[in-house]
C-alpha cells in the first residue's frame, strides 16, 4: 500500500490492531462493522462505495482518505483471503506421482500417534498415499501459522499474536509457541528461496543501522539494488568492520545474476576496504565505481528508507531478547519485503517479480507450499 522503504502510517498500524484486537466484524462482502476501541458501545460501518472504502467516521469524513476503519478492513480480508487458501489447498493435495489434482479422491485414515492421517487415491496413476505438507506434524491450523507469520512481520508483537489467535481460531498457545512458528518457517521458506538469483541492476546501495538486542547494540547491514528494489543480503553483526561489510557483497553476489558496477554508500570505511578485497585487488572488476560520503546526499535514499521501515518493526516489537530472535527476524523480513510486500514505486508489485523471480505476489502461505514441495517433501507413499 506504500513506497518501498516508507513506514506504515498510524492509521495502518492501528487499522492492524483493530483486527488483532477482533474489534472488526462482517456483515456482507461490501460491509463491515468496526467497533471502537476506546467505547466499547460505539461503532463504524465502512462500506463499499464507488470502487473504495468509505467509512462513517469523522476522521474519513474530514480528510476523504483511508482511516484505520478501512485498513482494518483491508488486513481483515487479507487475513481471510490467507485462510481460504489454507483451507483451498488442504482440501485436495498433488498426486506424488503425476503432480495432479485432478484425479486424486480420499480413501480412509491411517492412525498413529497424533491421531487418524487423510490417506489419498490417484485414479490415473493407481498411487496411493498420505498429505505430506509443509506443515505435518503441526497441531494447529494451518491459517493460525499463516497468521502469524504474517501479522508478526507487520509489526505485532508474539503476545498480541497469541491472544488474536485464542479469540480468532480458538487456540490457545503461549507467544514462545508462536515464536517456535516462526522460527520453524522462516527456516522453511529462507532456506527455499536462498536458491534463486535475481536479475538485478548494475548499482547497488549499501547501508547499516544500529537495533537493541538483548540491552546491547548490535548491526543490521543491508545490501539493496538501485531498480528492482530487490533485498540482496540482510545481515546482523556486532561491529562495523571491513570483514563484516565484505561477507554483505558477498552474500549479494550469490543472489544476483548481474554484478555491479556502481557501489552507493555513506562514507563509513568499511565498504572501501571490503570493495577494494572483494573486487579490486582479486582483479574480479577493476571498473566498480564506489560512490561514498556526501556524494551520496539523495543518492542512497532508497536503502535508508528500508532501514526506517525495518527500525520501525523492530520499536513495534520492543526489540529483540537474544541473538537468535533477531537473526530469525532479519532471514524473515528479507523474504517478506522481497515476496509479500507490494511496493507502490514498482507498480504495487513486489522486488522478486520485478526481479524475475516469481510471476505473481506471494503470500505466506505460498512460499510454505512452495517450499514444501523442494525441502520437506509433499507428500510420501505408504
Amino acid at each position: 500500500m506504500r513506497g518501498e522503504g516508507s513506514m506504515l502510517s498510524k492509521r495502518e498500524m492501528k487499522g492492524i490492531r483493530l483486527v488483532v484486537n477482533n474489534h472488526v466484524f462482517p456483515v456482507s462482502q461490501t460491509t463491515f462493522i468496526v467497533r471502537s476501541e476506546s467505547n466499547p458501545d460505539k461503532s463504524y460501518r465502512v462500506t463499499w462505495q464507488k470502487k473504495k472504502w468509505c467509512c462513517t467516521c469523522e476522521d474519513f469524513l474530514k480528510h476523504k482518505k483511508a482511516c484505520k476503519h478501512v485498513y482494518a478492513v483491508r488486513y481483515y480480508m487479507l487475513l481471510q483471503s490467507l485462510t481460504s487458501g489454507t483451507r483451498h489447498n488442504h482440501e485436495r493435495p498433488h498426486c506424488p506421482n503425476c503432480k495432479s489434482r485432478q484425479f486424486v479422491i480420499k480413501r480412509g485414515f491411517r492412525y498413529n500417534k497424533s491421531g487418524p492421517v487423510q490417506r489419498y487415491f490417484c485414479k490415473r496413476c493407481k498411487v496411493k498415499f498420505v498429505d505430506r505438507t509443509a506443515f505435518r506434524g503441526m497441531k494447529n491450523k494451518a491459517a493460525a501459522i499463516v497468521s502469524a507469520l504474517d501479522l508478526y512481520f507487520r509489526g505485532v508483537s508474539l503476545r498480541q499474536i497469541a491472544e488474536h489467535l485464542e479469540l480468532t481460531y480458538g487456540i490457545k498457545v503461549s507467544h514462545s509457541t508462536v515464536y517456535n512458528w516462526i522460527k520453524k518457517y522462516v527456516q522453511i521458506v529462507n532456506s527455499y528461496v536462498k536458491g534463486m538469483r535475481a536479475n538485478c541492476s548494475v548499482r547497488w546501495h549499501m547501508d547499516d543501522t544500529v537495533v537493541r538486542v538483548s540491552g546491547r547494540h548490535m548491526v543490521v547491514w543491508g545490501l539493496l539494488d538501485s531498480e528492482t528494489r530487490f533485498l540482496l543480503a540482510l545481515r546482523i553483526s556486532g561491529k562495523r568492520g571491513a570483514e563484516e561489510a565484505e561477507k554483505l557483497i558477498k552474500e549479494g553476489l550469490t543472489l544476483s545474476t548481474t554484478r555491479p558496477i556502481e557501489l552507493v554508500s555513506d562514507g563509513l570505511g568499511s565498504y572501501q576496504v571490503a570493495i577494494e578485497r572483494e573486487f579490486r585487488s582479486k582483479g574480479k572488476n577493476n571498473d566498480v565505481i564506489h560512490i561514498k560520503g556526501p556524494l551520496t546526499a539523495g543518492f542512497n535514499n532508497k536503502i535508508e528508507r528500508f532501514n526506517g521501515l525495518l527500525k520501525n518493526r523492530v520499536k513495534t516489537m520492543g526489540g529483540f531478547q537474544n541473538e537468535e530472535s533477531v537473526n530469525t527476524f532479519t532471514k524473515g523480513f528479507q523474504v517478506y519485503y522481497n515476496f509479500i510486500k507490494g511496493h507502490k514505486s514498482l507498480g504495487g508489485k513486489t522486488p522478486a517479480q520485478v526481479a524475475g523471480l516469481v510471476s505473481k505476489k506471494k503470500s505466506w502461505l505460498d512460499l510454505i507450499l512452495d517450499a514444501g514441495g523442494h525441502n520437506v517433501g509433499d507428500h510420501s507413499n505408504y
